[in-house]
């Protein structure tokens, strides 16, 4: 998470004509970051059911949604950081 700070900040530090290009960069890279995620998420719950054998896949359903929850969780918090140092 601290490498996504550096990141936002090394955009939106960059000299150019319009601060709103480096936002866009930014959010337009959200949506990437949020899939990452809940991916990775599903991965490891997909994976944990296959080798422990639970039935009805629960750490799959789990881990998912806590994906889902920490991405919104990080979504939220980059905005107010862009917001804030606008």
């Amino acid at each position: 998470m601290h490498f996504v700070r550096e990141l936002i900040n090394f955009v939106l530090k960059t000299k150019t004509p319009d601060k709103k290009v480096s936002k866009w960069l930014v959010f337009a890279s959200m949506p990437v970051q949020m899939g990452v995620t809940i991916y990775a998420f599903y991965w490891l719950g997909t994976w944990l059911d296959d080798r422990y054998e639970v039935g009805g896949a629960w750490w799959m359903k789990g881990l998912t949604m806590l994906g889902v929850i920490i991405s919104l969780y990080q979504f939220i918090r980059q905005v107010n950081y862009i917001n804030k140092h606008e």
